[in-house]
């Protein structure tokens, strides 16, 4: 458990603070909810203020753009409320078609959501599928109080154009609980924008074939879940592999995980074990075909409320997935016969929702392909090493560190010759934690970093290359070292992460930058209750996008945030 489990009542007492705010430090009730990590006090946080609202959520990554072609918009929910007048869970559904007036090809097609919750509420996990595959997963804002609190959430899913072209079940919403005391209910509009291609703008290049999954779990007990392949094309030429992940329970702020001997030297802390590292080993048909990490999510509950009003962790209200390139594989896949796409999250300490979703380009002069896989260099674990070292005061340092240098190759005899492809894939991480006052403190600075290389010949001579670069820096200093019960307690954080991505093609004259962006985020928070009375609530941040957007022009963004207000917000596109 992470070291507020141990409080849970905390979270049902802190909703009073601003008039009816959420409390949302640990989770209370079934169907999501928040669970905070650890570290040390830090920030600009006042500690006798108390915030009286906050404004609604602006991020500083930059939006969907939109082509200025024609397009038409199909509404797949309207003010629909995530739990009906008995309190109940609803979750809307249909058939979606692709609209008359837009039936492709498409430029781009966007999902919009705007949602809109007030009163007392944990954050919430939702989803939507379409023809089985999930095209949104994410969790929602915590409301501040009376006052409805309205956020969008944008999200591009031209890659799905190839279930979008024909009529396809539809099922989405947030699961929700709501009773006395938690009485926020999520409203969404949700709409799906096709943008039709023209001379301006061309069609966009989607995978031939996409096959989805809904969520499963991967356990302590149990840490592999499995998706079923069949009716796969015979002609395929590359293939690749998303996966997104959602920690829950004790692994929501995996990265404040402990190693389990470190947790139980400071059993009142209820610490979670098992710890920081997380990653997912992917493999078809029972050989491992690699592994991707998981961006460090932070839910709008998380940690310390107050961080994230108005300014939301990096990728909160859309989880990123992490792309695998099975091209090598290939293959094997064309068989006609079913195949096993296995994800496993070892060393899990709670339960992971694992989204997977698998993208095939096929061959359009050719009915059958054929191949096999080459080289086969992917170590089945990333193997963690830790150190711990004594702090004063019985602390103790914690240093965990691992890597993955992993390489598959493998050929495709397809119209255009035989293609031979490469994919080289390194990953680095390290943690260092100091755990500090019995357990209830600890600083995090974790750094994860990574490339993914694919490489494709005929007879030789480059015919494609890319390659996609990836670091996600993160620290937390969080204290909840005054906490005396749960009408007596101050909990300080700060935490500062960053989001970096880049992605390149190779052409005439080397590598060209097709995609790059840095988004960073620095945000402390405050709360703080005695005697009962809610005597401290505050949070500021800083936060700024640097880099392209998705039609690759520069964007720049800065936001500045105080007292749960924004100070300034200006854009440079």
């Amino acid at each position: 458990m992470s070291v507020l489990r141990r409080v849970v009542a905390v979270g049902a007492l802190v909703g009073l603070l601003a008039g009816g705010g959420i409390a949302g430090v640990a989770q209370a009730a079934p169907g999501g909810g928040a669970a905070p990590a650890a570290g040390a006090p830090g920030g600009a946080a006042a500690p006798g203020y108390v915030e009286d609202g906050t404004d609604d959520p602006v991020v500083a990554a930059p939006p969907v753009s939109r082509p200025d072609s024609r397009h038409c918009t199909v509404t797949l929910a309207k003010d629909f409320d995530s739990n009906a007048a008995d309190g109940s869970q609803q979750f809307y559904s249909g058939t979606l078609a692709p609209p008359a007036g837009c039936r492709g090809p498409w430029a781009k097609v966007v999902l919009d959501q705007t949602v809109t919750v007030s009163g007392r509420q944990y954050d919430r996990s939702g989803d939507l599928t379409i023809g089985g595959a999930e095209v949104w997963f994410g969790t929602t804002e915590e409301p501040s109080g009376a006052v409805p609190t309205t956020y969008h959430v944008a999200t591009d899913v031209t890659r799905f154009a190839a279930l979008l072209r024909q009529p396809q079940p539809f099922r989405g919403g947030i699961g929700n609980y709501v009773s006395d005391v938690y009485t926020g209910n999520y409203r969404q509009t949700v709409t799906l924008t096709y943008y039709v291609a023209d001379r301006r703008h061309p069609a966009a290049t989607t995978p031939d074939a996409v096959y989805g999954f809904g969520s499963q779990q991967a356990k302590p007990v149990g840490e592999t879940v499995h998706f079923g392949l069949s009716r796969l094309p015979r002609n395929i030429t590359r293939a690749a592999v998303e996966v997104t992940l959602k920690g829950n329970g004790c692994d929501e702020q995996w990265f404040s995980a402990v190693p389990d001997d470190v947790a139980a030297r400071y059993p009142d802390a209820g610490m979670c074990g098992h710890g920081p590292y997380r990653e997912a080993a992917v493999a078809l048909d029972d050989t491992a075909a690699g592994a991707v990490t998981t961006f460090p999510h932070i839910y709008s509950g998380g940690i310390v409320p107050t961080l994230w009003r108005p300014v939301p962790a990096i990728g909160t209200f859309a989880l990123y997935p992490e792309t695998l390139d099975v091209t090598p594989f290939v293959g094997r896949l064309v068989d006609g016969a079913r195949h096993d796409l296995a994800v496993t999250v070892p060393g899990a300490n709670d339960n992971w929702d694992v989204v997977a979703t698998v993208l095939l380009y096929t061959d359009h002069h050719a009915a059958r392909t054929s191949g096999a896989l080459t080289t086969h260099q992917v170590a089945a674990s990333a193997h963690p090493t830790t150190t711990e070292n004594p702090l004063s005061d019985n602390g103790t340092r914690v240093d965990v560190r691992a890597s993955r240098h992993d390489v598959t190759a493998g050929y495709v005899d397809t119209s255009a010759g035989r293609v031979r492809t490469t994919v080289r894939s390194t990953l680095s991480y390290r943690s260092v934690d100091d755990v500090t006052a019995a357990g209830m403190a600890q600083s995090i600075r974790q750094t994860v970093t990574g490339r993914q290389t694919s490489t494709s010949t005929v007879d030789g001579r480059r015919v494609a290359a890319s390659q996609h670069d990836f670091s996600y820096p993160l620290g937390v200093d969080y204290s909840a070292a005054a906490y005396t019960d749960d009408q007596n307690f101050s909990l300080t954080g700060t935490v500062e992460m960053a989001r970096v991505v880049r992605t390149a093609v190779a052409g005439r004259h080397g590598w060209r930058t097709t995609a790059r962006g840095r988004e960073w985020l620095r945000s402390t928070g405050i709360l703080t209750r005695t005697d009962g009375v809610t005597t401290a609530s505050d949070g500021s941040s800083r936060s700024t996008y640097d880099g392209l957007d998705d039609a690759g022009r520069p964007y720049h963004h800065r936001i500045v945030t105080d007292h749960g207000r924004i100070r300034s917000d200006v854009t440079q596109p």
